[in-house]
């Protein structure tokens, strides 16, 4: 509904509900209105289809009170003029010419205060694929694009773009849209993110793995990994300690100690892990035998001075040669099923489900995970030997 925008009018609009923002548009300049936000905050805007746009947008032109009323629909109808001439008023100069203000900044900005402020800050475990994806999927859309501009339809659309690439990249996409947006809703009163349920585009539920090795798979791996060096050693050592890919490969002989107590190291804002286990001496042969290789600290490297890396190019070889020895490759497996394969070993040597969660060093949800801060290591040792000593059957000749 559209009426005659009064500067009596405007200075007796009233906030809009918490969490909430409305627009009053004027009868006289086609698109143009008032937005008001639930803290009482009132902006001058222009809603109409931009150039390079595919449907309308809105635009703010200026803060009430950092521009008059007759002022602002010079604007709005100056703005309308250059769009039907084709052009974009966006970047001639009549925004820039306007008081400064966050809500004028673009998404190159936020993005780059987000990085500096709050991911490289707070040393994020995700910050180069955070970062991978703001330079990579958001800036060639959206660089010079007035970030509080950005709207529910913008980001649908983006994320279409992406699907077509696969629905876990867009989900991932999303996801830093969705930490940029929170990030700045927590420093501006005004700003509401765009982000809402349902914008994924997988099923999380559905896309969750359930893969593990049988006896069969876990010998074959075991055998030519005792031919791959670092890498099959490393294999080796996640099934036996069922811990992540990531603290394996950071593994160092300074982090075991004379009693075999690995103190595995925590990061920054890491949720949880093992924190401390005893190593079976199945798993201690592991470490010996790998680190003889080089003689460094780091266990699994090609010269002791830094982490394994290249871990597709090894899985192929890994496969490639399991494939050559059975004649046919193991379908679909990856190292992360390692992890539920230990789980399910566990498991089978009537292990505890709460015992075996701690020992692969996961976050323990609920009333338990608050209150219960015992360290289990007792019970994490012999998990962790009944894992090893199974593991020892499986792959002994004649099993």
């Amino acid at each position: 509904m559209r009426e005659t925008l009064t500067v009596k009018r405007v200075d007796g609009l009233k906030p809009a509900p918490t969490g909430q923002r409305y627009d009053v548009f004027d009868s006289l300049v086609p698109g143009f209105g008032i937005r008001v936000t639930s803290t009482g905050k009132k902006s001058y805007v222009l809603v109409t289809r931009f150039p390079g746009r595919k449907n309308p947008t809105r635009r703010t032109i200026a803060s009430v009170g950092a521009m008059d009323l007759s002022k602002a629909r010079d604007v709005a109808r100056d703005w309308l003029s250059k769009i039907q001439a084709g052009q974009d008023p966006k970047t001639d100069g009549i925004e820039s010419s306007l008081p400064l203000s966050p809500t004028f900044e673009t998404f190159a900005q936020v993005s780059n205060n987000f990085i500096e402020r709050h991911v490289r800050k707070n040393k994020l475990r995700s910050s180069q694929e955070i970062e991978r994806i703001i330079e990579r999927e958001l800036l060639p859309s959206w660089r010079n694009t007035k970030f509080v501009s950005i709207g529910r339809r913008d980001v649908a659309g983006l994320l279409d773009k992406i699907e077509v690439r696969g629905s876990v990249s867009a989900d991932r996409t999303l996801a830093v849209i969705s930490k940029i947006c929170n990030w700045y809703a927590a420093r501006d009163d005004d700003y509401v993110s765009p982000i809402v349920k349902g914008m994924r585009r997988s099923n999380p539920t559905e896309s969750r793995r359930s893969r593990i090795l049988d006896d069969d798979e876990i010998r074959d791996v075991w055998s030519v990994s005792n031919e791959l060096g670092i890498y099959g050693g490393f294999i080796q050592f996640s099934l036996l300690t069922a811990q992540r890919k990531a603290k394996v490969a950071q593994l160092k002989i300074s982090d075991i100690k004379s009693d075999g107590i690995w103190i595995i190291q925590t990061e920054n804002r890491e949720k949880a892990n093992a924190k401390k286990i005893k190593l079976p001496d199945f798993a201690l042969n592991v470490v010996q035998r790998i680190q003889s290789y080089h003689g460094g600290d780091f266990v699994f490297s090609e010269t002791g001075e830094a982490p394994i890396n290249g871990f597709s190019k090894c899985k192929s070889r890994l496969d490639a040669r399991v494939t050559e020895k059975r004649g046919s490759p193991i379908p679909d497996w990856v190292a992360h099923d390692l992890r539920r394969t230990a789980k399910s070993i566990m498991a089978r040597c009537k292990v505890p489900p709460h015992i075996s969660e701690r020992v692969l060093g996961h976050a323990i949800a609920g009333v338990e995970g608050v209150y219960d801060h015992y360290d289990y290591f007792n019970e994490k040792t012999d998990a962790l030997q009944k894992l090893n000593d199974e593991i020892s059957r499986i792959i002994t000749p004649g099993h």
